[in-house]
């Protein structure tokens, strides 16, 4: 009866805890303030969110300030001086041997500005900006999408490597019981020795089943502790039972798939990028276009003249001039490019290439929207057969063995048997356990890719 016993409460065996308890609402709510990927996607977004503002701050007006001082010292021997910095042009009274030291000091300040008038590369470069942030928000939304489903596919497979260790720890208990109930047949002279070589592989092979197990449990750990950026020292559980639906996905595949094209933040992006490409072309082509900037300023000056003249040797004379006076102006500069070497034509080839991929990676990522939905689909739906075979196949599997051991026990059956019959049983239980995770699966992909709960 020991392998009755073993075997009977493999089910109340799967709800022991290997961490800290977490509920899959819990891992989403937690892990989406967590996830690397989409701080990644924010800062993308602020990113180009900075380019936008800057590419508008191309098509303001600039304002400077314009200050400039100066002193001259010149001397001179001659009557006639010109071009001087601040002074311009003098003429001066020296008989022969004369001489005349100037000195000037000049201060002045004011405003210019300088406003484009035909700013359309600026403006074409504004629009790019623009689909490239719009796209960014798309992408962000995109990756809560991939998030939402990394973090339920990591808590699903935790769920599964918890509810095989149970399974394999049953298996392993029935072997070992198996083992005695053997050694002691080949003790009394009941069996052969044979019975016993088998039942201890079998014991074997079940303490290797369950050594990897936790390995693989341990490993699912920590990919969830990772997205979830939690001590590794914490390794998380799940708290949440495998379940079953009896109808996990009531829409049509057809009606699935328009929901999963329509208003699908993936293509959304692609198609906004494909319109910042286009705008790139047309700002690059905007540099072969004429433009036309106004300059304008004023300003406030003042300048103060001091002399000593000595005319002729024992004549000497001081004096000095000061005043101030303000000047404005304004003035057009337009330029038409003739010749750039081809650049301005090749930076909009390169952009319509770029719009061009990203159309033809439009076209792919449908195509792939439509394979992933249809196949999810065919494979939800056939899970509720496949999981109610298994149920079957797990209460079929788990009276054989009973019978098995009950013959076996009377000498009316071959260890063999119970061997074949047990890993049935095993294979049964991990095939129920696989068939229903892999329908939550599926209805988390199909989540992801209409974007909301059927």
């Amino acid at each position: 009866m020991r392998l009755i016993f073993a075997m009977g409460f493999w089910l109340l065996q799967s709800a022991k805890v290997y961490g800290a308890p977490y509920s899959l609402n819990q891992v989403l709510e937690q892990g989406l303030t967590q996830s690397a990927s989409l701080e990644v996607a924010k800062k993308q977004l602020e990113r180009n969110e900075a380019i936008l503002g800057f590419n508008k701050s191309l098509r303001l007006p600039q304002i400077n300030i314009i200050g400039l001082t100066s002193f001259t010292q010149v001397g001179t021997s001659i009557g006639v001086i010109s071009n001087l910095p601040t002074m311009g042009d003098l003429s001066i009274a020296l008989g022969q041997n004369g001489y005349a030291l100037l000195q000037s000091s000049f201060a002045g300040g004011g405003l210019a500005l300088e406003a484009n008038l035909l700013p359309i590369k600026e403006t074409a470069l504004v629009a790019a900006a623009k689909q490239n942030t719009k796209a960014s928000q798309a992408s962000l939304l995109e990756s809560e999408r991939q998030v939402r489903f990394n973090l339920e596919s990591a808590y699903r497979d935790l769920q599964l490597r918890q509810a095989l260790i149970p399974v394999w720890e049953a298996a392993l208990n029935a072997s070992t019981a198996l083992e005695r109930d053997a050694a002691q047949f080949n003790r009394r002279g009941l069996s052969a020795r044979i019975d016993l070589l088998r039942a201890k592989a079998l014991r074997a092979a079940d303490q290797q089943g369950l050594a990897q197990a936790k390995a693989q449990l341990a490993s699912a750990q920590i990919k969830l502790a990772e997205l979830l950026a939690i001590p590794l020292n914490q390794p998380p559980s799940a708290s949440d039972p495998i379940q079953s639906l009896l109808d996990p996905w009531p829409l049509d595949l057809e009606t699935t798939i328009d929901r999963a094209l329509a208003h699908r933040p993936l293509l959304d992006a692609l198609a906004l990028r494909q319109r910042a490409s286009q705008a790139q072309a047309q700002a690059a082509r905007a540099g072969l276009l004429p433009s036309l900037n106004l300059i304008t300023g004023a300003g406030f000056n003042g300048n103060r003249i001091n002399g000593v003249i000595n005319s002729q040797p024992g004549f000497a004379s001081n004096g000095n001039l000061q005043g101030s006076f303000y000047d404005w102006g304004a003035a057009l500069l337009l330029r038409q490019p003739l010749f750039d070497g081809g650049r301005a034509q090749g930076a909009a080839m390169v952009a319509e290439k770029e719009g061009a991929v990203l159309q033809a990676d439009a076209e792919l990522t449908k195509q792939q929207i439509r394979e992933t939905v249809a196949s999810s689909w065919q494979n939800i739906k056939a899970s509720t057969s496949v999981i109610k075979a298994g149920l079957e196949a797990v209460n079929a599997a788990t009276k054989a063995l009973n019978d098995a051991q009950l013959r076996y026990r009377a000498q009316v059956e071959s260890l063999t048997e119970v061997l074949l019959v047990q890993r049935d049983l095993q294979a049964a239980r991990a095939a129920l356990l696989s068939g229903q995770i892999q329908q939550a699966l599926n209805r988390a992909l199909l989540i992801r890719e209409t974007g909301s709960e059927p």
